[in-house]
């Protein structure tokens, strides 16, 4: 192997859940489960995921994360390895809530978050915390895999805060980074230290190629009435 060539992520969220089309924000306390659809996500992306070179799989613990690894895993001949490091944002009493019911219980922390300040929402994670744990991770995998292509599956919010993190962009203007449908796929390299980041929120695998918008938290942080996310 030559350790000049750049390591790849390849950073993979997870299937559908229940939750994901209630609009239920899952944060790390709710172990929800994948619906139908979403294990028929996961394999579908793990017939792309055959396209590259991958060497190991590395998930999140949380159930919803897990399980599509261990589908993809099962197609690849790859055994996915547990890091909670991947896991989602804790977001602590916000778990289990609509957006609306968050907004009116909660519209201090929301009126935060909305104005760019860091906040524990639910008393859990602020957006800085998040970013360490998952930047943190992605760099200490990425270091024992030099040169090499590694998929790592997480989760809507996580995913998005380590591409904030890849591009050097403000967590206060983190709402304008989309995060993607489920099983979408982003790419990043490694080399000497610096991250690239290569695509992201790809979802070529499903609907006829075209671009899905998440039901997940992100879609629009900005507007405090909106509707129907989760994270």
């Amino acid at each position: 192997m030559n350790n000049a060539d750049p390591t790849t992520l390849l950073l993979l969220r997870h299937g559908e859940t229940e939750w994901n089309l209630s609009g239920r924000w899952q944060g790390q306390a709710a172990d929800t489960l994948l619906t139908d659809l979403g294990r028929e996500q996961a394999r579908i992306v793990a017939g792309r995921l055959r396209n590259y070179p991958i060497h190991a799989i590395y998930s999140s613990d949380l159930l919803r994360a897990f399980e599509t690894a261990q589908i993809v895993g099962e197609l690849l001949g790859i055994t996915p390895q547990a890091d909670p490091a991947l896991r989602e944002s804790d977001i602590g009493a916000w778990t289990g809530l609509t957006w609306d019911e968050i907004a009116a219980r909660y519209p201090g922390e929301v009126a935060a978050m909305v104005a760019g300040q860091e906040v524990r929402r639910g008393g859990g994670e602020s957006y800085s915390e998040l970013q360490a744990r998952l930047a943190a991770a992605a760099e200490n995998i990425a270091a024992r895999h030099p040169g090499q292509t590694v998929l790592l599956v997480s989760h809507g919010a996580a995913l998005r805060s380590l591409v904030a993190h890849v591009l050097d962009a403000s967590l206060a203007q983190l709402h304008r980074i989309v995060i993607g449908g489920n099983t979408a796929i982003s790419v990043v390299q490694v080399r000497d230290g610096h991250l690239r980041l290569v695509s992201y929120n790809d979802t070529a695998h499903l609907d006829n190629g075209l671009f899905q918008a998440s039901n997940a938290e992100g879609a629009g942080a900005s507007q405090p009435t909106r509707k129907g996310s989760s994270e």
